[in-house]
């Protein structure tokens, strides 16, 4: 992780604190130091969750036990056959708009695709085969549950939701989603659904039923505003990527990437701007959430109150999403004049910089603009 940047804007320590207090229902705000090493991080988490109050339990259970219930209205409504109308039904996912119009002021696309959603439905779903690619939900809970990242998830959720009527939105905030890993956009997805083999269809079931039963959970009766959580990839592809980041580089003072260690040195091709890495556990990102929100956030906050204008570029599983929101709603409650920050989740897509290394996708997925990023010597 980098280790130069300029000091965090007031307010930030009282901000953070307060919001792993009120997410742990703790009497005071912890200490939430990012000193050390990445793999000492859990356990500052874990003994944070182990020290929660009552209230923090009982809300846990409460979501536990409605989440449950809503795994298994949403499950007896979605099968092969089913999945396109339940869909249509329950699900909106617009076209990822063009954001080149949204850059004049603060931006922040953040994408949840199908891994999550398939996950909780394994952790407190049915366990219907038919339905479930996951048979061993035992990690996620660790993951999302034991480390109460699914609690500062909805709590950061909270911070953002404007309901209206039906409809759900999150102030400052353009949500992705994806019924698969985000190659094709969900029309595309949804078309070649009845072709594809009964494992590989378990993928977007599991996915749907996850997505319906988390939303309803917490917003009963509405439904989130979603855009496509295929923009990243398919950008690579017809060059909308590129066109973006251009743009926003243009708008911007600095790039600063949250990234796994195996992206320590990936650099967005064709600019001048200074360009810095934050780094994040590869493995256990969800489980110290506490200290790698502390350690993020902190570090863009003073990179925006010192240089004025930045985008942030971020491949952190599940974990960009909690960072998106807390930085969404961190723009509203600190003074920062003059300020600009565009925040862009673009997961795998960026494992193009360094495809030997990457994950699974990239390696099966060639795509027509590798060089968007690179993998800098320095």
């Amino acid at each position: 992780m980098t280790r130069h940047s300029p000091p965090v804007p007031a307010g930030f320590a009282g901000l953070f604190g307060r919001f792993v207090a009120a997410t742990l229902d703790l009497t005071a705000a912890p200490p939430a130091s990012a000193d050390g090493p990445h793999d000492a991080w859990p356990a500052h988490t874990a003994r944070l969750v182990a020290a929660a109050g009552a209230g923090y339990w009982s809300r846990r259970q409460d979501r536990e036990r409605r989440l449950t219930e809503a795994l298994t209205a949403s499950a007896a409504q979605v099968s092969a056959t089913t999945l396109a109308s339940f869909c249509a039904a329950r699900i909106d996912i617009q076209p990822a708009p063009d954001f080149r119009r949204l850059l004049d002021s603060d931006l922040c696309y953040v994408k949840i695709n199908h891994g999550f959603w398939e996950q909780l439905y394994a952790l407190f779903g049915d366990r219907d085969p038919a339905r479930m690619r996951i048979v061993d939900p035992r990690r996620f809970h660790m993951r999302y549950i034991a480390s109460a990242f699914a609690d500062a998830l909805a709590a950061a959720t909270a911070a953002l939701a404007q309901p209206d009527g039906p409809r759900l939105q999150l102030h400052g905030v353009q949500l992705g989603t994806s019924l698969d890993n985000g190659t094709l956009d969900h029309p595309a997805t949804l078309a070649g659904f009845p072709a594809r083999d009964a494992a590989q269809q378990r993928v977007a079931i599991g996915a749907a039923i996850g997505l319906t039963a988390w939303w309803e959970t917490l917003y009963p009766s509405r439904r989130p505003a979603f855009c496509d959580g295929s923009f990243p990839k398919q950008g690579l592809v017809t060059g909308r990527l590129r066109e973006t980041l251009a743009w926003a580089a243009d708008r911007s003072d600095r790039i600063v990437f949250v990234v796994p260690p195996h992206l320590a040195r990936i650099r967005l091709a064709d600019t001048a701007l200074p360009q810095e890495a934050v780094l994040v556990p590869a493995k256990t990102v969800h489980e110290s959430w506490v200290a790698c929100l502390h350690a993020t956030a902190g570090h863009v906050l003073a990179r925006l109150a010192g240089d004025g204008r930045v985008l942030v570029i971020t491949q952190s599983a599940v974990f960009a999403a909690l960072l998106g929101f807390f930085l969404a709603d961190a723009r509203r409650r600190l003074p920062l004049p003059g300020t600009c920050l565009r925040y862009f989740d673009l997961g795998q897509a960026l494992d193009v910089a360094a495809p030997e290394t990457g994950g699974v996708w990239v390696r099966h997925n060639p795509v027509a603009d590798g060089a968007l990023f690179y993998y800098s010597g320095r």
